[in-house]
């Protein structure tokens, strides 16, 4: 809002003749003082007037009163998004950090859907309408298909639809791989079901909704990962695993046609991805799908391969599947670059020498873990007067991070800055003096690769100085490999930042890594160490944690927690002491763990997933809130938890039927019941290995008491945030408004 006077709260003693102004200042500012209070009510009186125009308009009203004015517009009130809740504890608990705002993105924008309900009112019932009403209210990619036009028609003279002869084009590469899905455009015959996400579809009266979940994330100028000792045979992901790589899902000026297949993020058809390819003219820079995104004018290009710090021309990139790329000997000759788009696998040609960089997009979920997303808020701030904190920054990858953290530190309190995203390497342990606080992070939208030389890593020194115990933060980072921590800190923290579950995923590697993705040492020649220590992770991605039960505190917040020592191996405890008893006292919030988790105590945890069993030693403090605990865990008193609260509301609907019907029940049904529940109310995962892009992500068969059990009806889990079934939910109303009488609506989710 704009002020016409300054804020000087002074001013008005400034209008006083001096005279005055020297009389006040001999007898101790009083009337300075007086007029500045006098002042400071005037300003909240012009601000509360100019604030009461401002608030006629949508677009600059205050929050609160974005639903009365949508009441003005018979506006249906949405589930709101504001995922501020979620943020309260880690916002009191980093304070150093940037901040002060930590919601996580995704809150649903309100005042935009106000403001939108006349235009969408003016073109109700329109397929572009519903489908750009879908993605605004939902915040996913979302397409519209009309059934109705996919009927196989008897044809009539008088309106002929010559394209609905019943025959698919077989004459397309992909009529095949299209088929059953949102781009379909074969003919199908009539569906007389009701429309479900699975089945029903095809029918006069039907509209279907099809809605991608997932997000695509950059990864810009990074460096490919040699296979199998060939620098020829090349993953597009840094860590040497496959991945699909996804489309950047760009909109077109023109927003009054339906979106096409390459304006939604999701994973590059193969087929798509040929066709693409095949129609460029020789010499052609750029296609529909590949070209440096960084350059102008080219937003919307999704992957692209840098040689020698020049784009590869389009016309000199070819589809292939690399399934077998094993038997690709020798390396094939010329300069056509060959690019699986499924896998992620590149195969560079002899007549190009390289280095090579690449710039893609993949898919997961939401800003978790080490990302090129926006964390500006989540940067380690400098601490004030400036010359207490050194600044280093860092950027060109390989050797540029370890030689940086081997030069003298000459404050306690050093930052280093990444500014890029390359792979860098770490051989040497990480010495810390007593009281030195170390924080290595990535710049904001960058995730540079560190690639442990040995997998594992150790944090030595450390101590205190006058109370002031040394500490650790890795902020924004991608960690293949493992830290040792043999240092007495005080604080040890991850923020956005991932530890390899398994410590490595290289393909081909003839090394099997194994150890935990962190290891807190509980003694140091012979003396206790650690005793003081707290490990704050907060959006973060490991494997196993072995922290010794006398350490002081295990925060968890929006986190996965992969119970595995290496890549493919057994299951192991997700959290425990290096023996595999209790670890630490936890407070646990919106986090899943995959393997069993044991904890000394467990002073809270909070809309959680624990697939194994939850061991919890001091049960006699403590709360479990709308958590998944399998049977046979050992837990302190639990608040609305699955599957006991489920087992508690049939047993108590077992009782009253038999109550009803005067007949006795049978011995032994309690146990019988605890163990069908128990067998059917367990959560199921679209992919449960790192990488993949629904890793974590709960499969919509889950059993609706995990997908909307959390406090405030959604997810339990690290994706509550997100808050899917309130989406789905705002849809449903918005639907209820906007579509067509007689037509039904099928909500069908790609991902």
């Amino acid at each position: 809002m704009t002020r016409i006077v300054s804020r000087q709260p002074d001013r008005l003693f400034k209008l006083l003749p001096a005279l005055y102004q020297i009389a006040d200042a001999e007898q101790g500012d009083g009337l300075k003082a007086l007029l500045a209070l006098i002042t400071q009510e005037a300003d909240a009186l012009r601000d509360d007037t100019q604030q009461l125009w401002d608030d006629f308009f949508i677009e600059t009203c205050q929050r609160w009163l974005v639903p009365y004015i949508g009441e003005l517009i018979a506006n249906v009130p949405l589930h709101d998004l504001d995922p501020s809740a979620a943020a309260a504890t880690a916002q009191a608990l980093f304070a150093d950090l940037s901040g002060p705002d930590l919601r996580p993105p995704g809150a649903l924008p309100l005042r935009a859907d106000v403001a939108r309900t006349i235009q969408y009112r003016r073109r109700k019932g329109t397929t572009v309408m519903l489908e750009e009403l879908a993605r605004d209210v939902t915040g996913w990619g979302a397409h519209v298909v009309e059934f109705f036009q996919l009927l196989d028609w008897n044809q009539q003279l008088e309106h002929l639809r010559l394209d609905c002869h019943g025959c698919p084009d077989l004459r397309r590469l992909d009529t095949g791989d299209l088929a059953g899905g949102p781009w379909d455009s074969t003919t199908h015959t009539v569906d007389v079901r009701r429309i479900e996400e699975r089945e029903g579809w095809h029918n006069i009266a039907n509209l279907g909704f099809f809605l991608w979940r997932l997000k695509a994330y950059p990864l810009t100028r990074i460096t490919p990962r040699e296979i199998g000792g060939t620098p020829w045979r090349l993953t597009f992901n840094p860590l040497g695993q496959d991945m699909p790589l996804f489309s950047d899902g760009f909109r077109e000026p023109d927003e009054w046609r339906q979106a096409s297949e390459a304006m939604i993020q999701a994973p590059i058809r193969a087929a798509a991805f040929f066709e693409d390819l095949a129609g460029l003219a020789p010499g052609a820079q750029v296609s529909l799908y590949y070209g440096d995104p960084s350059d102008q004018g080219l937003t919307g290009r999704s992957l692209v391969v840098f040689d020698n710090g020049r784009p590869v021309p389009a016309s000199d990139v070819s589809c292939r599947n690399l399934a077998n790329w094993q038997s690709l000997t020798p390396q094939p000759a010329g300069t056509t670059v060959l690019i699986d788009v499924a896998r992620g696998r590149l195969v560079v040609p002899s007549g190009r020498k390289g280095p090579f960089n690449v710039s893609c997009l993949y898919g997961f979920s939401m800003n978790l873990g080490g990302g090129e997303y926006r964390r500006s808020k989540w940067l380690v701030k400098a601490s004030q007067p400036a010359n207490t904190t050194t600044l280093l920054k860092v950027s060109g990858g390989g050797q540029a991070l370890a030689t940086a953290l081997a030069a003298s530190r000459p404050t306690l309190h050093t930052i280093i800055e990444i500014d890029d995203c390359a792979t860098y390497l770490l051989g040497a342990d990480i010495l810390l003096k007593p009281g030195e606080t170390l924080t290595i992070q990535a710049a904001d939208q960058k995730r540079p690769h560190l690639l442990i030389n040995t997998m594992t890593i150790a944090v030595q020194g450390g101590g205190f100085v006058n109370d002031a115990g040394a500490s650790l933060t890795l902020g924004g980072l991608l960690i293949e490999g493992a830290l040792r921590i043999e240092a007495d800190l005080a604080l040890l923290r991850l923020l956005h930042t991932t530890l390899v579950p398994g410590l490595s995923v290289l393909q081909e590697s003839t090394v099997i890594a194994s150890g935990p993705s962190i290891e807190v040492s509980a003694d140091r020649a012979g003396a206790a160490i650690n005793t003081s220590l707290e490990l704050q992770l907060a959006f973060s991605i490991t494997g196993a944690l072995r922290l010794p039960s006398q350490v002081s505190k295990l925060w968890l917040l929006d986190s996965i927690v992969v119970g595995i020592e290496s890549n493919g191996g057994l299951p192991v405890p997700a959290v425990s002491d290096s023996a595999g008893n209790s670890g630490p006292p936890a407070h646990i919030e919106r986090c899943t763990f995959f393997g069993s988790a044991h904890f000394l105590k467990l002073k809270l945890a909070s809309e959680s997933i624990f697939t194994g069993p939850l061991q919890v030693e001091q049960r006699q403090q403590g709360c479990l809130r709308f958590c998944y605990l399998p049977p046979g865990s050992l837990a302190p008193q639990q608040y609305r938890c699955q599957p006991a609260l489920e087992i508690g509301r049939q047993k108590e609907r077992r009782r009253a039927e038999a109550n009803r019907r005067g007949t006795p029940l049978p011995t032994g049904w309690e146990a019988q019941l605890e163990a069908d529940v128990g067998q059917w109310l367990v959560p199921s995962f679209q992919s449960e290995r790192y990488g993949r892009p629904d890793f974590a992500q709960l499969r919509r068969t889950s059993p609706v008491q995990i997908r909307t059990g959390a406090a405030d009806g959604s997810e339990m889990g690290v994706f509550c945030v997100l808050k899917q079934p309130q989406r789905q939910s705002n849809l449903l109303l918005r639907l209820e408004e906007y579509l067509p009488v007689g037509l039904e609506a099928g909500l069908i989710y790609v991902n």
